[in-house]
Formats: C-alpha cells, sequence, structure tokens
C-alpha cells in the first residue's frame, strides 16, 4: 500500500513505485473512476482504459 499527502491546492505526487507500474510519465493523463466508493487510478490511454473496463465489468470486482 502507498500513501501521498494532499496539497493545499489538492494535489498528490503518485509514488514512484505506482507510476512505474501504470508506466506514467512527465505529461501522461491518468483516470479516476469511482466504484461503490472505491478509487481506482488508471493510465489514461485508450488501451489501459480498455483492460480496466474489462476488470471492473468482471463480477469478480464487485
Amino acid at each position: 500500500m502507498e500513501f501521498s499527502k494532499v496539497t493545499s491546492k489538492g494535489q498528490v505526487t503518485i509514488p514512484k513505485h505506482i507510476r512505474s507500474v501504470l508506466d506514467v510519465h512527465e505529461g501522461d493523463h491518468v483516470a479516476y473512476i469511482e466504484e461503490n466508493g472505491v478509487v481506482i487510478l488508471a493510465k489514461a490511454d485508450l488501451q489501459s482504459l480498455h483492460n480496466l473496463q474489462d476488470i471492473v465489468s468482471d463480477e469478480k470486482f464487485k
């Protein structure tokens, strides 16, 4: 589990380990998906979002 602190401007730093796992770099976009009080952070490229859609729609997640 990783943690970040929210700044007064509402900003957070994505921990290095999470950036590596998501393969996100400066200038990339990320998506926040809220599902039943759980927020998922994903790289916001077409392939990553398609993969995430498959995971979220899977009955095991619910």
